[in-house]
């Protein structure tokens, strides 16, 4: 396979077990559970885009407590089966890694803390309004397209000349699968990608992924196959409509 590797993974229900974010406005929002359920449904209805339904759960989050929440993540994101075996590989080898989730820093840092991980972080940020309620940055955003808080495939197409390998579970994950060299997926980013006609491997526990990536890593590995083609034409993305090649002129 062209290019060294780089490995890019998703927080929520990919490197962690459970969507923290949804844990903790279930948590700590006034009927948490109720208005997070909603949310959910509407953005999955194509009501509301990615970006206004992590500002609307976010809302729901007491400014006074973030501390609180944050050592709750710590005390209750065990990582998902096989991420020690599948960190400890790629750190071994000095795989390029990253953290790109469409969660909060706030929470994920203090679980990567916890396990000793220290790898670039690309996820939104929360900050107090001047009301004194929570609200999102984007730091990594796109420059004009406001689908998603993160813009997960800018950052995942961010190392050219690189064979990316992307690792997501969900709906902030969509985009990124769309422009990865190699997906693995679970939950409904699989569901996506079948959609969508992205190929992809599915897992549950993260040994599916250091099996794959230590086949890759050994010194008499054959070259993989060649890069699948990038992107898809009709994608609301702008970095994946990008990545498609134009239409030869008909003659």
């Amino acid at each position: 396979m062209a290019g060294p590797l780089r490995v890019w993974i998703d927080f929520d229900g990919t490197l962690v077990v459970p969507n923290v974010a949804v844990v903790l406005v279930e948590t700590f929002g006034r009927d948490g559970a109720r208005l997070a359920r909603e949310v959910d449904e509407l953005l999955h209805r194509g009501e509301i885009t990615l970006r206004e339904a992590w500002e609307r759960e976010v809302a729901l989050l007491p400014a006074d407590r973030v501390a609180e929440m944050a050592e709750y993540a710590r005390e209750h994101a065990p990582l998902r089966a096989g991420a020690r075996r599948l960190v400890e590989l790629i750190e071994r080898h000095r795989v390029p890694a990253a953290i790109v989730s469409g969660g909060l820093d706030f929470y994920i840092r203090p679980v990567l803390e916890r396990e000793g991980i220290r790898w670039p972080v690309f996820a939104d940020a929360m900050t107090v309004r001047t009301d004194g309620t929570l609200g999102v940055a984007h730091p990594f955003g796109h420059a004009t397209c406001r689908l998603c808080g993160i813009c997960k495939a800018e950052v995942v197409r961010s190392a050219p000349g690189s064979t990316t390998v992307f690792i997501g579970d969900g709906s902030t994950d969509r985009f990124a699968a769309e422009v990865a060299d190699v997906v693995f997926a679970r939950h409904r980013l699989v569901a996506y990608c079948r959609r969508r006609g992205i190929p992809c491997r599915e897992f549950e526990s993260l040994d599916t992924v250091a099996e794959w990536l230590e086949a890759r890593l050994r010194p008499d590995e054959a070259p993989g196959p060649a890069r699948r083609s990038l992107g898809l034409a009709d994608s609301p993305c702008p970095i994946s409509r990008s990545l498609v090649a134009p239409a030869a002129p008909t003659l």
